[in-house]
């Protein structure tokens, strides 16, 4: 069952009264995922979840579908609806997807991406700068901008269906926001390196080179690779 620290706050009732019940219930749980409150394994109990979110059954139903779907979420026999969780083979095979994928994207987008969408991706860029300067570090804020940088490239690329599944896989490791956040936010070295590599992939959209791009792309994925065979701390979240 969830525990009691899951609470409802005025926000999260303001949250809830936004368009779909089952959307804003899956954005609500997805902030649970990947602020730590819902655990690797942890059992979804609707009963308990609605109560909590002040909902019926029935938008829990849907936002806990939706979650199997993305692969967040498992059915167990005797058990019910629970989280994953992943092994460090699961997340391995996930960035190996993610290395091919990408540079695909990226390289695409490369060929169609405009001046102004280039003066987007900037000011996603200084965002993340500020929040990479801040005297405390928000392992979450930082992982959502950083995806919001990739997806402004790769939603430029106009096939839908790789991105799609391009998100699946980012969704899939919210568990491991802190595989990324904690490698930059443990030295200056690593938040240095994120600044860089974003900056590189600026500079290779601005000079059309998506070659270089998907390059770039392929060889940092293949560095998160090398550290997720090296690190075991993670799989004990």
């Amino acid at each position: 069952m969830v525990s009691n620290r899951v609470t409802m706050n005025q926000e999260d009732s303001v949250m809830l009264q936004r368009d779909t019940l089952p959307m804003q219930v899956l954005n609500k749980l997805m902030d649970w995922i990947m602020d730590g409150t819902l655990k690797m394994g942890e059992k979804l109990n609707t009963e308990e979840l609605a109560r909590q979110l002040g909902v019926s059954r029935m938008p829990i139903r849907e936002a806990l579908k939706s979650l199997e779907k993305m692969g967040l979420a498992e059915s167990v026999p005797y058990v019910g609806m629970r989280l994953v969780s992943l092994q460090q083979e699961d997340v391995l095979q996930i960035y190996l997807m993610r290395q091919l994928l990408e540079p695909l994207a990226a390289g695409e987008a490369c060929r169609k991406i405009t001046k102004d969408q280039i003066r987007d991706l900037e000011k996603i860029q200084e965002e993340y700068i500020q929040i990479v300067e801040e005297e405390e570090i928000d392992a979450k804020k930082l992982y959502l901008q950083n995806r919001k940088f990739h997806f402004a490239i790769y939603s430029i690329c106009g096939m839908d269906r790789v991105c799609g599944v391009i998100e699946s896989l980012w969704d899939t490791l919210s568990f491991f926001k802190l595989i990324y956040g904690r490698d930059v936010i443990k030295n200056t070295t690593g938040v240095k390196r994120m600044i860089a590599e974003h900056q590189s992939y600026i500079d290779a959209l601005k000079n059309k080179d998506a070659e270089g791009l998907k390059m770039a792309l392929y060889e940092n994925l293949g560095e998160r690779i090398k550290g997720i065979n090296q690190e075991t701390d993670y799989y004990t979240l």
